[in-house]
This record gives C-alpha cells, sequence and structure tokens, in this order.
C-alpha cells in the first residue's frame, strides 16, 4: 500500500478479517515484543517483577502445596518460572516464539521444570486436569465474544472440581475510551511495527452495537511505503463477566482487592481481576 491509498481511505476505520490482533506470533514483532516485556523501565507489556513477585506471594496462600497451575497467554514466563519455584507444577501457553523461547531458556537455566507450549490459547488442548488457571492482563478481550465463551468454558472442563480461575479483564469503560481515542501521530527511529525509521499512525474506532474497540496502525516507511496492522477489544460491563463466566461453568465469583493484586500503574483502574471456582 502506498500513502495514496491511505489518504483515500474511509472513516470509521474498518479492520479486514485478519486483523483482530497484532501479530504476536511474527517471530521479528516477537522479539521486539520481547523487549519491551523485560524492560523495567515501563508497565505497559509486563507489570514490573516487584508487583509480579507481591502478586505471586497473594497466589501462593490460594494455592494447595504443588498445584497444578496454567498461566494461558504466559508470555515470558514471569509467573510460571516464580510459581515453580515455590513448588507449583506449571505449564505456560503463548503464541509468541520469542517469548516461549526465552521462557525455555530461563527455566532450564534455573533447573525448573515448566511445560512451556507455542500455541495460540484458542488451540491448546491438554491431557491433564489443572488446580488453577490464570489469564492476567486482560488477555480475555482480545479474543471475540464467542472464543471467549469457548475459552472460559475449556478452562471450566479443565480444571479439577472446585479448581479456581484467576482473570484479569478490561473494565468497559477503558475498552470504551480506547475505541474513542483521537487519531495520534509518532515519529519513530525504530519501534514496535518496524526496526527501521518510520512514521507511526493510529486510528480509533468504537462500535456500540457489538461493544467493540478497533484499532488500525498504520506504517509509513521512508520510501513511502505503508503497512497496516489491526486490533480489536471486546467489551464487557461488569455484569456481563459474571453471567459470563456463570453460562460457562463457574460460581464462587468474586472481585480481587487491588493491595493484593495491584493492576501496575499504566492500568490502574483499567483492569481489575476476578476470581471463580468450577462448578463440577
Amino acid at each position: 500500500m502506498n500513502i495514496n491509498k491511505l489518504i483515500s481511505q474511509n472513516l470509521p476505520i474498518r479492520l479486514l478479517p485478519n486483523e483482530s490482533k497484532i501479530p504476536w506470533n511474527d517471530a521479528d514483532f516477537s522479539q521486539r515484543m520481547l523487549e519491551n516485556h523485560l524492560s523495567q523501565e515501563h508497565d505497559w507489556a509486563s507489570r514490573k517483577l516487584a508487583v509480579i513477585e507481591r502478586q505471586v506471594d497473594w497466589l501462593c496462600s490460594q494455592l494447595a502445596p504443588g498445584a497444578q497451575v496454567l498461566d494461558l497467554g504466559c508470555g515470558p514466563g514471569f509467573y510460571t518460572q516464580l510459581l515453580a519455584k515455590r513448588g507449583f507444577c506449571c505449564t505456560g501457553v503463548d503464541f509468541s516464539p520469542a517469548s516461549i523461547t526465552y521462557a525455555q531458556q530461563q527455566a532450564q537455566a534455573a533447573g525448573l521444570d515448566i511445560d512451556y507450549q507455542l500455541l495460540d490459547v484458542r488451540s491448546y488442548r491438554p491431557t491433564k486436569k489443572f488446580d488453577f488457571i490464570m489469564m492476567t492482563f486482560g488477555e480475555l478481550n482480545v479474543f471475540s465474544a464467542a472464543d471467549a465463551k469457548s475459552l472460559l468454558k475449556d478452562c471450566a472442563n479443565w480444571l479439577t472440581p472446585n479448581g479456581k480461575l484467576l482473570v484479569e479483564v478490561h473494565s468497559f469503560d477503558e475498552v470504551k475510551r480506547q475505541g474513542q481515542t483521537e487519531p495520534s501521530w509518532q515519529r519513530h527511529s525504530q519501534g514496535l511495527f518496524l526496526d527501521a525509521p518510520h512514521l507511526l499512525l493510529t486510528e480509533h474506532a468504537w462500535d456500540e452495537a457489538l461493544q467493540t474497540s478497533s484499532t488500525l496502525f498504520w506504517v509509513i516507511e521512508e520510501n513511502g511505503k505503508v503497512t497496516r496492522f489491526g486490533s480489536r477489544m471486546q467489551a464487557w460491563q461488569d455484569g456481563e463477566y459474571l453471567q459470563l463466566l456463570n453460562e460457562c461453568g463457574f460460581n464462587k465469583i468474586q472481585r480481587i482487592d487491588t493491595a493484593v493484586w495491584p493492576s501496575s500503574n499504566t492500568f490502574e483502574g483499567k483492569l481489575y481481576t476476578l476470581m471463580a471456582c468450577s462448578k463440577a
């Protein structure tokens, strides 16, 4: 695509069928994202380690010794590695190749037996049951309503009787705010989408009927080449989260206090955490 086609694009933006998520599974993109996960200078990609350690301390108080733990969207394995060091049996699933490779290397270096799977969490099919499943950092909201329901039903089936699910979600207002954000330009000598000088135009749209927020990233190179990336987030009202979990096989749903599960500076007031038990 060239700049002329970009200029002629109609508003509001509309994503293509393959643009629901940014390319986490692209090798180069995932490597650049990993660098942001590992950074302790910001917390927009992963939480700072001091916050994760506080969260893991609390998780340990909720789990029986040696519990089987599954982290869906585990990234570079920050939670699984700390939990494995505490004696829990951990499995992590993510479809970022750089993050999974890094997690595997860290586990091997520490002498930890952690099962890491390079997969889209929607394709994961475990051969064992888990006592605890976690899905953090608003991971659930990047899936369509249908995919979110299917994944939560799978989680209920993967848990032992009265097993627990911890899911961290975006508030409805936050997803809507993102969809209504004004367009912005940024200049990059190198960035997340391209390891070369470029301009990045970011545009947003909110669909009231579908309760979805769409974001379109236009990467414009020095030679005028334009590449587009898109992502979509599903918004849920507080009551809809509770109904969703109940319909998917969970009960005893509670909202976790931010004193024990802080959301980080960047996402304060934008994310919150629910924990529920499987009905089986």
